[in-house]
């Protein structure tokens, strides 16, 4: 069994001001008559009692009912009282000369001023001020305990738990000058003049507890999860205007017989709604966490959250017991353990031995990811309240206590008292835990396992649910009519082993099902392997019917006995299962995670039971924004990445994001890009060096992605550079296209030299990357639909129904070559018969189908996101800017989405934009064979197929609402037969890019050109070598 117990380093400063006062002052003369007296009343600023900072708590800070007592100096007897009604109350700024101790806390507090309603005798008195006891007077309790003085403050307040604002009493006493008030040994009061004026600084019975956090020095992949913080055991009562010394010797208001039996205080909770068994902490819980790169959590500034108390006097100076958990600095803690254990931990000290103390209780969730020390649970911060660390247990009135809980290394080695155990034998998995966006792609998930010196049997990893659909979406998000992750765990995107196909093709595979269910299962593994061998900390081993490079890891820990760290390989699925289907080991939600759920199975030898964890495995949301960034050749203008997510599906404004752990960013492949580098942009990032690509950008956990990409030199031939960003504790990937130059280039080495912008006429390329040109019936050059007619009917383009697709713009279409306005039924088509044809430009051609295919090669892949050009210097936010570029909007820094192929060899890429709309297709009217009629004759719409739901796609789920997704079809330049390159549903005339779902192949000419016309497409050109 292990346990952490340390304390915190609080920074606490607490000074006093005493007073110089001639005891040999001259006694005034009093003589005779009567005095009109008019008076100030002062909130005493509370104490900064830890800290130099300044509060002031919205409690306890009004004046409800004044009441002003007269006493005889002599007797200190009650001569006379007054309720006062009629009183005038302002703000009053404060400063340190205003407070007890030197140190004030509040910024400003209540002055109120008066008249007495009856004049006095000249005498010598003592007169008090009391506030918010309303029936002081008339409730008998009071008005008896008010005749004497030492009665008066001897008044036993109850605590008000209900209604804290009912906790405000105060006391104080009147003198002819505010400066010495409180300092005063003498309360005295001479009357002596005609009119007078008086003052008192009032003090409350309570005081006010602020917490803050402080994560900065914490370990990376450490979070804490702040639940709630508790002020507890405080005094039931307290007298008015006396130290409230609570179970002292002639303490006489109530206390029980121990002090744990106090009652406890307010709490301030952090976290809303139930906290259940299998709550599942994460980035949901972001607001109210606490990492090395967002460290800082709560304040103690006047606004914020604070806990009251009575004031409890217990003690002070070095009889009193040492909070500290290691007094001497030896390492060893002095009264280790855990309450209410007291066979197992004799020595154990509760409360520091001070029973009726008051201390402030914290719970939270602890998990770190770190592999110097894993752990996963519950955890109770205590500190007991007083003026300073170390041997001081007065928690005195009218004071704000400022405490801050500053966390080192490990969760559970803050300096407070700690109540934190880990199992023996036991096995502990962080949780949750994060695993790409991206097809074929891999992460290793920690399990760390105490074996309480036993050896390991076996550990047994195992898929219980699996799902494609994205996890927490409203149900007209996706068909919910589909099985689930549960009960079809092979239509999910995670996998037990390597996946080592791209595409799945039905008739090698069967499938989705039969593939899973093939050895090695893809849902189930078994490790057998955990002897090191001699001399060894850690090594690898793989399993029966895995790929010889599908290893899982061994390591012992190099600090705690009987305890080894497992590392098992999890992995996203190929890119097409079954294309027909549509299911994907690419996440297609920009705005949703996707879920699985795998059971941790741990046999150690020698006992009976299993050790069983059920883990939660999230693939990130897609990251798109952004995606690529383009400069021309002259062009070194930085740009500041900070990556973007939307929080939901039909949401306008990108949000920034934390990494849940550490990141970093680094340039994995240049090509003719030495120019190209990374340079950070916060204090909470680090330019350091890498052993493997040169220079790194390294991210805090809790931190958000934000780097700048920049530019130097120049070169007369095009530069590329592909950004890997490595995020939530290194699990995930994201790439960056760069790109500097628009020469036609191969993008397969000896290939064909690709333009780098599509065609706006049969003469001019589009303007940048960026631009989409225009849509092109087939083989028509002399009737192009400008781009700038290529637009939805509004924007933002969210929340669509199929009633919101219309013919537009409604005054049809602008050719971009004469500027001449078009219907689309005068626009003509060549038909499939025939070649697109060459356009008007030395030694290009249409892309051909060999071309197009010739970007699915073995070392070529696909990305999709937006690309920023040379007018934008940072990501956008809005859709609008993110999605919306065009050749009007060309200095405002927008972007464009679409697909990147890029050579994973070279690093060189080539971007093809799918339009502002999202949608770059339009398409002819026809009536369906299949599908859905199209009655709107040359609508823009990517989806050749669907004009509304997907009426009951229990087998393709991905399709369901297909008919407003984003994506974009390019010509070829003419016709291909049926599997000519690969399997198709027929003779193809296009390339397919789909932006949802990451195909990236043929299309069918069915799809294009019917019997009523052809579609409009893109066009991109090519230069053969």
């Amino acid at each position: 069994m292990k346990h952490f117990v340390r304390h915190t380093v609080l920074f606490l400063m607490i000074s006093t001001v005493t007073g110089c006062y001639d005891e040999f002052m001259k006694e005034e003369t009093i003589g005779e008559g009567k005095a009109s007296i008019s008076a100030t009343l002062d909130f005493k600023p509370m104490s900064s009692a830890l800290s130099r900072t300044r509060a002031a708590g919205d409690a306890l800070k009004g004046i409800n009912s004044l009441h002003i007592l007269l006493y005889d100096h002599s007797t200190k007897k009650l001569i006379n009282s007054w309720e006062i009604e009629e009183y005038s109350v302002s703000d009053e700024k404060r400063d340190d000369t205003n407070a007890e101790n030197g140190n004030s806390a509040e910024t400003s507090t209540k002055r109120a001023t008066f008249k007495l309603p009856e004049e006095i005798n000249f005498g010598k008195y003592y007169m008090y001020a009391v506030a918010n006891i309303p029936d002081l007077l008339t409730n008998t309790a009071y008005s008896d305990a008010i005749q004497t003085i030492d009665e008066l403050k001897s008044i036993p307040l109850t605590w008000d738990s209900e209604n804290v604002t009912n906790n405000g009493q105060m006391i104080g006493f009147f003198t002819k000058s505010s400066v010495p008030a409180l300092s005063a040994d003498d309360e005295s009061l001479v009357v002596n003049e005609k009119s007078i004026k008086l003052h008192a600084w009032l003090r409350r019975a309570a005081s006010k507890v602020t917490v803050a956090y402080d994560g900065s020095a914490l370990k990376e992949g450490v979070f804490i999860y702040l639940q709630s913080v508790q002020i507890k055991d405080i005094p039931l009562q307290c007298y008015l205007g006396k130290e409230n010394n609570v179970g002292k010797e002639g303490y006489t208001l109530d206390v029980p017989e121990t002090g744990p039996d106090m009652i406890d205080g307010e709490i301030i909770t952090y976290h809303e709604g139930d906290i259940t068994e299998d709550f599942e902490y994460g980035e949901g819980c972001a607001d109210h966490r606490v990492t090395v790169g967002s460290p800082h959590f709560g304040s103690h500034d006047e606004t914020a959250p604070a806990l009251y108390f009575y004031e409890n006097i217990q003690g002070a100076g070095s009889s009193m017991p040492d909070k500290r958990q290691d007094s001497d600095g030896n390492g060893i803690l002095d009264f280790p353990g855990l309450p209410n254990k007291p066979d197992k931990y004799p020595d154990y000290r509760l409360k520091d031995n001070v029973p009726y103390g008051t201390y402030i209780e914290v719970h939270a969730h602890y998990i770190s990811n770190n592999s110097e020390r894993l752990g996963n649970g519950h955890i109770i911060y205590r500190f007991m309240l007083g003026q300073d660390v170390i041997h001081d247990y007065n928690a005195k009135r009218n004071c704000h206590y400022k405490l801050t809980l500053k966390f080192k290394n490990f969760a559970n080695e803050a300096d407070w008292h700690i109540e934190y155990e880990e199992p023996e034998p036991g096995v502990m998995t962080p949780e949750p835990y994060y695993i790409s966006y991206l097809y074929n792609h891999s992460m290793m998930y920690p399990i760390k396992v105490n074996t309480g010196g036993r050896k390991i049997e076996y550990i047994k990893a195992e898929i219980k649910e699996n799902n494609w659909a994205p996890h927490n979406a409203s149900s007209d998000i996706y068909y919910t009519g589909a099985l689930n992750g549960v009960d079809a765990p092979w239509n999910g995107f995670l996998s037990l082993h390597k996946t080592t196909e791209t595409v799945l093709y039905a008739d090698k595979i069967g499938t989705n099902e039969q593939y899973y269910n093939t050895v090695p299962k893809r849902g189930e593994r078994e490790y057998k392997d955990f002897i090191l061998p001699d001399g060894k900390i850690s090594e690898d081993f793989t399993t029966a019917g895995s790929e010889s490079d599908d290893k899982y890891r061994v390591e012992k820990h190099p600090t705690e006995e009987n305890t080894y760290n497992i590392y098992i390989p999890m992995y996203t699925c190929a890119k097409q299962m079954i294309s027909t289907t549509g299911y994907t080991g690419n996440n297609p939600y920009v705005a949703y995670q996707r879920l699985a759920r795998v059971e941790i199975t741990t046999k150690l030898e020698g006992l009976d039971e299993c050790f069983y964890n059920e883990v939660p495995i999230y693939q990130v949301r897609r990251v798109v924004n952004p995606k690529g960034i383009y400069r021309s050749s002259e062009n070194n203008k930085s740009f500041h990445v900070v990556l973007k997510r939307l929080p939901r599906e039909n949401d306008q404004i990108f949000k920034t994001f934390q990494s849940e752990g550490p990141w970093k960013a680094y340039v994995i492949k240049r090509y003719n890009g030495d120019g190209i580098t990374l340079s950070v942009t916060s204090d909470k990032t680090e330019l350091k060096d890498d052993p493997e690509y040169g220079k790194a950008i390294y991210g805090k956990t809790g931190s958000e992605i934000d780097f700048s990409v920049d530019f130097s030199g120049s070169s007369t031939e095009n530069r590329y550079a592909i950004i890997r960003v490595e995020y939530h504790n290194y699990t995930c990937q994201h790439l960056i296209f760069i790109r500097q130059g628009d020469k036609p280039d191969d993008l397969v080495t000896g290939g064909v030299k690709w333009y780098a912008k599509n065609m706006k006429t049969s003469t001019d390329l589009a303007s940048t990357p960026l631009d989409e040109g225009s849509l092109f019936k087939f083989g028509n050059w002399n009737q192009p639909i400008d781009a700038l007619s290529n637009k939805n009917p509004f924007e933002p383009w969210i929340n669509v129904t199929p009633e919101d697709f219309k013919v537009y713009p409604e005054d049809g279409f602008t050719n971009a070559g004469t500027g001449v306005k078009m219907e689309w039924t005068t626009i003509t088509n060549l038909g499939k018969d025939n070649k697109f044809g060459a356009p008007q430009m030395a030694n290009a051609r249409v892309a051909t189908a060999a071309d197009f295919w010739e970007l699915r090669a073995d070392n070529v892949e696909q990305g999709y996101g937006v690309l920023y050009g040379d007018d934008a210097t940072e990501t956008a936010d809005d859709i609008v800017d993110a999605y919306g570029y065009d050749y009007e909007h060309s200095t405002s820094g927008r972007g464009m989405r679409g697909c990147f192929a890029y050579n994973s060899d070279t690093g060189k890429n080539l971007f093809f934009p799918i339009g502002a709309s999202g949608y770059g297709h339009r398409k002819q009217s026809y009536t369906a064979s299949w599908g859905d009629p199209e009655i709107l004759n040359g609508v823009l719409r990517y989806a050749g197929g669907r004009t509304k739901l997907y009426p009951d796609p229990k087998d393709r789920p991905l399709f369901y609402d297909i008919y407003k997704r984003p994506g974009a079809i390019y010509w070829l330049n003419a016709e291909i037969p049926k599997d000519y390159f690969t399997p198709t549903d027929g003779a193809s005339l296009g390339w397919d890019i789909n932006y949802f779902s990451f195909d990236f192949n043929f299309i069918s000419t069915d799809n294009l050109i019917r019997s009523g016309g052809s579609d409009a497409c893109f066009v991109r050109c090519v230069v053969d070598p």
